[in-house]
């Protein structure tokens, strides 16, 4: 659940850089795609967690959940560059 709050917020709260007249429209999107990487991130961290932590190492959940989000991050940057998203540019 903390995965999907932090990555609607994070996402809402991404600049609107083009076609300010769907302004409301954009962060609908932002804030759909910020849910989709808090999710994916969730199912990543629960695996790694599971697999590399079974103790519950405070430092290792740390480093597990760093590791997650730019695993997540550079995957999700990766492909919308191959699609041509707004990165591509």
């Amino acid at each position: 659940m903390r995965w999907l709050i932090f990555g609607g917020i994070v996402g809402m709260f991404q600049p609107i850089v083009d076609d300010i007249d769907h302004y409301w429209l954009q962060k609908l999107y932002q804030g759909l795609f910020g849910l989709l990487f808090g999710a994916v991130c969730a199912v990543v961290f629960t695996l790694a967690e599971n697999t590399l932590n079974v103790l519950r190492v405070k430092w290792k959940s740390w480093l597990l959940v760093i590791g997650t989000w730019l695993a997540v991050k550079l995957v999700f940057v990766g492909i919308m560059t191959a699609a041509g998203g707004p990165l591509a540019r």
